[in-house]
């Protein structure tokens, strides 16, 4: 008899683990993203790291929110991540070679006559709206 309830015990332990939802966190990263065409950059390639559920990104003030589980990546790793996306990272600078691949819009500041959200037109930086 103890045995049995032992094993009932065991089992039910076991289920509660695998029905255990991961332990999701938030990570707020300063970026020097400064247009529309920065934010889809973004939002097309960062949901798809690993560890990565989901991620918002606001153009006015260039911060990108990644909510991640924390079993499968770390702030740090977002941020060499994003890195490699050609823009810098809280401390973490931009790939150089990355950023030389991005549309001259995404690699002017705003103070500097970017393109800022493309919502009064762009400054030339080449591409259509």
């Amino acid at each position: 008899m103890k045995k049995v309830v032992l094993c009932l015990v065991v089992a039910l332990m076991s289920f509660s683990v695998f029905a255990q939802k991961a332990a999701y966190q938030k990570v707020t990263i300063q970026t020097n993203g400064v247009c529309e065409n920065c934010k889809k950059r973004m939002m097309d390639q960062v949901p798809q790291w690993k560890g990565v559920k989901s991620c918002t990104y606001d153009v006015q003030t260039g911060k990108l929110e990644v909510t991640y589980d924390a079993a499968l990546t770390s702030p740090e790793t977002l941020r060499i991540s994003v890195s490699k996306l050609g823009y810098d990272a809280d401390t973490v600078k931009a790939d150089a070679a990355a950023r030389a691949q991005l549309p001259a819009c995404c690699t002017k500041p705003k103070s500097q006559g970017g393109c800022g959200n493309h919502s009064g037109g762009c400054g030339g930086c080449g591409h259509h709206h």
